[in-house]
């Protein structure tokens, strides 16, 4: 098993993966990580502003969870991953609760020895996290609210639009 980004590496080699939901909108990562990783890919997911023809702006999405399945699901996507590309480091946060338009909601960060590793380990974070991890969207309109189709497909609630 590999250790959280927040335990002590001790000088072993071993990989460093940090997965976290949090409350509400997340504040971006400390950049003080001095690492000898040749290429370090991060993505940020923000609320977007969006107009819904019955409903109107959005205000806001609100993220629900399973809590316990939801942090497995990353922690298998995140091992799966620094495998895979050989990463040495490999950070996923994803917001539950309330977050602004403007805000952001995921925030992955893969680093690895050479750049196209960290870019493909990156973009196949995302694209699993939104199709297995069980977390679900809810949207916020000035006029309503509504479940995102975009929300996992594992016991997902009932999508209205």
């Amino acid at each position: 098993m590999l250790p959280n980004a927040d335990e002590p590496d001790h000088g072993h080699p071993t990989p460093k993966i940090h997965v976290r939901l949090e409350d509400g909108a997340l504040l971006p990562s400390d950049d003080a990580n001095q690492d000898t990783s040749g290429g370090e890919c991060r993505f940020l997911g923000r609320t977007r502003p969006e107009e819904h023809p019955e409903h109107g702006s959005l205000q806001a999405l609100a993220y629900e969870a399973h809590p316990t399945l939801a942090m497995a699901t990353l922690k298998r996507i995140a091992e799966e991953l620094v495998r895979t590309h050989e990463l040495e480091r490999l950070s996923i946060r994803h917001s539950t609760g309330r977050v602004p338009v403007g805000s952001t909601c995921v925030e992955i960060i893969a680093a690895a020895r050479h750049r196209d590793a960290a870019f493909v380990a990156c973009r196949e974070a995302i694209d699993r996290l939104k199709l297995e991890a069980p977390i679900w969207k809810q949207e916020c309109w000035s006029d309503g609210q509504t479940w995102s189709s975009a929300s996992s497909p594992m016991n997902s609630p009932e999508i209205s639009t």
